[in-house]
């Protein structure tokens, strides 16, 4: 796709395919220049155009890796533009300050805030469009704005029975100056969100013609394999360069970042002459760790690293916020209450394992730069790739196809960079880097391990009085070298380790960073994908141990928040909480939230001796408005999936300074037999759409843990569970 904001405005219909006479539309200028920031709020470019026979393009502005970004966004602008959405049609994004999401700040997709950071402007963007065809009707039929209506892309007098397409009043409308704060529809005369229709990208994934970042291809494309070493920053030197160049089809054998690209005509020639090349590394980072190493360098933190405090903070609001903990009361607390639990808990390094493994294509010529992947921050992908070529931003076009699975890793540009470092040494020609499958797990940013510490104060009356937890691990902000919010431990470690919507007093947590180099980043639903896995852990055991309903002493805690006694409400009735249990059945029940969101989910379990089956898993979900219902249920029930296979056996290993954990026959996938019957009910306790794409990944950990200690087994509280029982095959 041609990169539409260098272009003008009739380059632009022909790109779009829309022809003379078209309505081309956004929330701020339509030619945002790559690169500089723009003023004002939605600042988005050509995002939206109505083509002269009815047909409307809508430029998606974030990425599409199966969560149904494309859908939603759509349907948001259709829903306000009354189009007729049998004639809408979905463009991926390019990298560009105009796709910004208003929330963020940044062109990228992630941290579940695509739909909630995009909906109220794409919600202005559609209306505006609308309130402007509507004008160019009014003047063309003689009539008052206000005695016309808008349907299926149609501006209706009812009084003359006349009506006008879009199509015949785009080139008017255009001319028109956009209103700021068009009127918008009220949720009661919503057709499309809120509605169960099939998704506009199903047929072309069906057919196979959606095309992934592993699926580019230009005539003459050349192919780059790689040979690399343990770590991306280690420094190394290789054999066997002379005798990889002189294999059939090679082009040429550069260096990239963490080791060698082999670039040929073909992905099995450059493969095959990239097994020539022995990489060895003179220093790594991680030179001779082990896992051994890993649990004593966390360990060691908890004395050896002074404690960084991490505030109450409220994740319900936005921007977070929250008081400072007093740790001397605290302190005092504990000593006083009349009873006290400690416990300790642990997570693994967990690699993102998406089904696509890295790829990225980028071709050089004649001074400009083109990058073209499954990329979850373009914005960032072409910043980097221009300062690696040395190049200005506006002669870099960055363009996203579909992803076949991000979970947080292609949110990442390391991966971009090796990309652009093997199409600067072949010049001209467009070149696929493909990672193999080995080495997208050896060069991963995994999921950081930790250790949690909790200590809690209970009341003779069973009632929380005080709960302290230190967490150790390594932290991602410093990996990355960036600056995290002043006075605080790192947010993706720390957050959440004590739930703040819990109400009881003296909360205390602290943060001890692990000295580690080993790459991390974020991984599906980030800080709760372990500190759910804790928190609702700590609180299942006090519940237990004060012979408290689990899922009753959630509930008193949780008056201050209706949609989260919704919540556990439905899935205590929908997996039939209060009914009896068998001997060596179990049910457990975890509690998460993020932004507009609350998920409680139930788990059941058989146990017999160490042999451990999943029944069924329930889970009720409020994440406010759902823009497409089945796409929200499909996201539920593909996190739990996620965190399940994290949950049972998810674990990274290290040895002799490198990943050990080499493949899926290393790194244990759930498989279809694996998986339980899963029970989805939405719920809307709000009118503006809530987190979805990670709210399903966070309970399912801990609700399984404490289904397993009811059913009458051990208190697990090192995961994955499969080195604890016996994983047995799912209940059909």
């Amino acid at each position: 796709m041609d990169d539409l904001s260098r272009i003008d405005r009739r380059g632009l219909l022909q790109v779009l395919g829309l022809g003379a006479g078209a309505l081309v539309l956004g929330i701020g200028p339509a030619r945002a220049q790559p690169g500089v920031a723009q003023s004002g709020k939605g600042q988005f470019g050509a995002i939206l155009g109505i083509g002269a026979d009815g047909s409307v393009m809508i430029v998606c502005p974030a990425s599409e890796m199966g969560q149904g970004t494309q859908e939603a966004l759509a349907r948001i602008i259709a829903e306000e533009l009354d189009c007729d959405w049998e004639k809408v049609t979905i463009r991926q994004p390019w990298a560009d300050r105009a796709f910004i999401n208003p929330a963020a700040k940044r062109q990228l997709t992630a941290n579940s805030m695509t739909v909630t950071g995009y909906f109220p402007s794409l919600r202005k963007l559609g209306a505006a469009a609308r309130a402007s065809l509507v004008e160019a009707g009014a003047d063309r039929l003689g009539v008052p704005s206000a005695d016309l209506t808008t349907a299926k892309g149609q501006v209706r007098h009812a009084a003359s029975g006349r009506a006008l397409g879009y199509g015949e009043l785009a080139e008017a409308a255009a001319a028109l100056p956009l209103r700021a704060d068009p009127p918008l529809k009220p949720a009661s005369a919503f057709a499309l969100i809120g509605a169960k229709k099939p998704r506009k990208d199903l047929a072309v994934k069906v057919t196979g013609a959606a095309e992934y970042g592993i699926d580019v291809h230009e005539e003459g494309m050349l192919v780059a394999a790689l040979a690399l070493a343990p770590h991306r920053h280690a420094e190394v030197t290789a054999s066997g360069i002379d005798e990889a160049r002189a294999m059939p089809g090679v082009k040429t054998v550069s260096r990239v970042n963490g080791g060698y690209a082999v670039i040929a005509d073909g992905y099995w020639r450059a493969q095959k002459a990239a097994a020539k090349l022995t990489v060895t590394a003179s220093a790594s980072p991680i030179a001779g760790l082990d896992d051994a190493m890993v649990a004593a360098t966390i360990a060691k933190a908890f004395d050896a690293v002074p404690a960084e405090p991490f505030p109450n903070i409220d994740v319900l609001s936005f921007p977070v916020r929250g008081p400072p903990s007093d740790p001397a009361a605290v302190a005092a607390a504990l000593t006083a209450a009349p009873r006290r639990l400690e416990a300790e808990y642990a997570v693994p390094y967990l690699a993102h394992a998406a089904l696509e493994p890295l790829c990225c294509s980028a071709r050089f010529k004649d001074g400009e730069l083109l990058v073209r992947g499954p990329l979850q921050a373009p914005e960032a992908s072409r910043d980097l790739a221009a300062a690696i070529a040395g190049l200005p931003v506006d002669k870099v076009r960055v363009e996203v196809t579909f992803i076949g699975g991000g979970f947080g890793r292609k949110w990442s540009t390391d991966f971009v960079e090796v990309a652009v470092q093997a199409a600067l040494a072949a010049p001209g020609q467009i070149v696929k880097t493909i990672w193999t499958r080995e080495q997208d797990f050896a060069q991963d940013e995994f999921r950081p391990a930790f250790v949690a510490r909790y200590k809690a104060g209970i009341g003779t009356d069973g009632k929380l009085l005080a709960m302290s937890s230190r967490i150790a691990g390594q932290s991602i902000n410093r990996f990355h070298k960036r600056k995290g919010p002043p006075g605080m431990g790192d947010p993706s470690a720390a957050a959440m380790l004590i739930y703040a919507a819990y109400d009881f007093p003296n909360k205390l947590i602290e943060y001890h960073p692990a000295d580690l180099s080993i790459p991390v980043g974020f991984w599906r639903s980030v800080t709760l994908s372990q500190n759910a896995f804790f928190a609702e852990s700590m609180i299942d055991e006090v519940a237990r141990a004060v012979k408290a309903d689990p899922l009753a002493y959630r509930r008193a805690m949780l008056a201050k928040h209706p949609r989260a006694l919704a919540v556990l409400d439905k899935v205590a009735e929908m997996s039939g909480w209060t009914g009896k249990r068998a001997k060596g059945k179990g049910r457990g029940v975890a509690l998460s939230y993020a932004d507009n969101a609350w998920c409680a989910q139930v788990a059941e379990v058989s146990l017999s001796g160490k042999a451990l089956t999943i029944d069924r898993i329930t889970c009720a979900f409020d994440c406010g408005l759902a823009i497409d219902p089945p796409s929200v249920e499909a996201q539920m029930s593909g996190g739990i999936v996620f965190g399940l296979q994290a949950a049972l056996w998810g674990e990274v290993h290290f040895a002799d300074g490198a990943v050990s954990s080499a493949n899926f026959s290393d790194y244990r996938m759930a498989m279809l037999a694996d998986v339980p019957r899963i029970d989805v009910a939405l719920l809307q306790g709000s009118e503006r759409p809530g987190s979805v794409g990670e709210s399903g990944v966070p309970p399912i950990a801990p609700a399984l843990v404490n289904a397993i200690a009811d059913a009458g087994g051990p208190r697990i509280r090192r995961l994955p569970i499969a080195n604890s029982l016996d994983i047995k095959e799912a209940r059909a």
